[in-house]
């Protein structure tokens, strides 16, 4: 309050927010996702799944145009990238041939698997740097975390506990195994952060990205979550619960780390920063 009744302490106050790398790189990424939104929706309240995968697009984006300037892959968890890559593939085996899990709105007609797919490519590119381009940057030390202790048991429970919007069987079980991995799918890059001891910048907001994307996934799944579920079965009935249960376990695992992002941002400083403090603390 002091800074906006004073007119030297706003001017500080806006050349901060101008020089902080977040500011720019978020107001830029809304001002893009409104023009998409005023271009690409009918309104529906369904475009928040659209919003979400334009928003994990963006956070693989980040990723890899960091990785093609920088030359490093540094600080990038592989075996989170080759998740994810399990992830998209297994969503657009559900989403492109089929329209249960489809928004509503017009840009489920065609934008919201463009951005999956766009996602895969990025996801494949960056594990194509890590593997082929810039092998010697990477760490595989600290990238120990096995990612089939996630791949597996998410694989199980999608087989028991699927959704029927496809009435396709391999689909409706693909459509699964992409929303429970990827709600557990961030786990290496976490164990790769404790053991480094450190995080990097634009891991730090790829991060952020996808816990953003997650919210809008839960937000929009609790609010339909009853249409996931089959009522007359004795095991499918609690589909929609779980659904939206382990989405809100990943928005809880996340928490600690959002409230630091969320600090360095205000505080003017690289989030990289605050996350070491928060990683060594």
């Amino acid at each position: 309050m002091d800074a906006l009744q004073d007119p030297e302490k706003f001017k500080m106050l806006v050349a901060n927010i101008r020089k902080n790398e977040a500011f720019r790189l978020w107001g830029g990424f809304s001002v893009f996702a409104l023009t998409v939104f005023w271009v690409c929706s009918s309104g529906d309240f369904s475009f928040l799944l659209t919003l979400s995968s334009l928003v994990s697009m963006f956070s693989f984006l980040m990723v890899a145009m960091t990785i093609e300037t920088s030359k490093t892959v540094k600080g990038v968890s592989l075996k989170m990238m080759e998740c994810y890559i399990l992830v998209f593939l297994c969503r657009l085996v559900a989403i492109v041939p089929f329209e249960g899990y489809l928004p509503f709105d017009k840009s489920g007609d065609w934008l919201y698997q463009v951005c999956e797919a766009v996602g895969l490519c990025l996801s494949g590119s960056i594990v194509y740097c890590v593997r082929v381009q810039f092998p010697d940057t990477y760490s595989p030390d600290t990238d120990a975390f096995n990612h089939l202790w996630i791949v597996g048991p998410t694989a199980a429970i999608s087989l028991i506990l699927h959704p029927h919007l496809n009435n396709f069987w391999p689909s409706d079980v693909a459509w699964a195994f992409a929303l429970y991995l990827e709600s557990v799918t961030v786990l290496p890059q976490f164990f790769m952060f404790m053991k480094e001891g450190k995080a990097q910048t634009h891991t730090s907001h790829f991060l952020a990205a996808q816990a953003l994307s997650r919210l809008l996934s839960f937000v929009f799944w609790a609010s339909t979550f009853s249409e996931l579920s089959h009522p007359d079965h004795h095991i499918k009935k609690y589909v929609g619960y779980w659904v939206v249960g382990i989405q809100l376990l990943q928005l809880i695992v996340m928490g600690d780390f959002i409230f630091h992002y969320i600090r360095a941002i205000q505080k003017g400083i690289p989030v990289s920063e605050c996350i070491n403090y928060a990683v060594n603390v």
